[in-house]
């Protein structure tokens, strides 16, 4: 977003303006999907409504900067996804064959990343990366986080943050190469 007017933006927002929330939800909320995406099996849309359910919820108690919004919106959505991981893991596995709910959704085609990447394919090549270079890109990349605020979330240093965030972009750069993909 980088916003002159974040400040009062979120101030109007905490005051119950549905127009200045709406103005933030619409900024962050198709990077938020996108996050909550890379993970198979999960469903990224009813993820992301609880997580704004949640960040509703907390929104007056909130103080911070764009940034640290962000990193709370993402920090959010991150405890929505481990919770939802451990659901599903305690779950029985479905019958191979079984319809899913949505199994009909077509992506929003809004989502559509640079590079002529559909957000399928954008998805599917962070899905070959080890998970926490998978999840180290996303938040870098899809929800523009600084790295001392990816590392505080993941728990894991700066430095670490780096070189996952170096080793998962090489990868991504050599598998789109191979793709014939090039910039």
């Amino acid at each position: 977003m980088a916003r002159e007017d974040f400040a009062d933006l979120l101030s109007r927002a905490q005051a119950g303006d549905e127009e200045a929330f709406s103005r933030l939800w619409l900024d962050l909320n198709p990077r938020l999907v996108r996050y909550l995406s890379l993970e198979p099996g999960r469903n990224a849309e009813d993820l992301a409504a609880e997580t704004w359910v949640s960040v509703v919820k907390g929104l007056r108690r909130f103080r911070g900067d764009e940034i640290a919004w962000r990193a709370w919106v993402f920090a959010t959505a991150r405890r929505r996804a481990l919770d939802d991981a451990r659901r599903r893991s305690r779950r029985p596995r479905e019958a191979p064959g079984e319809v899913h709910e949505h199994a009909w959704a077509v992506p929003d085609p809004s989502d559509a990343v640079v590079e002529g990447l559909s957000p399928g394919s954008a998805l599917a090549l962070l899905s070959t990366l080890p998970s926490l270079q998978a999840e180290v890109v996303a938040l870098r990349v899809i929800a523009g986080l600084p790295v001392e605020t990816v590392a505080a979330m993941l728990g894991k240093s700066p430095g670490a943050v780096r070189v996952s965030a170096h080793r998962g972009l090489r990868t991504l750069a050599a598998a789109l190469r191979s793709q014939g993909v090039t910039h």
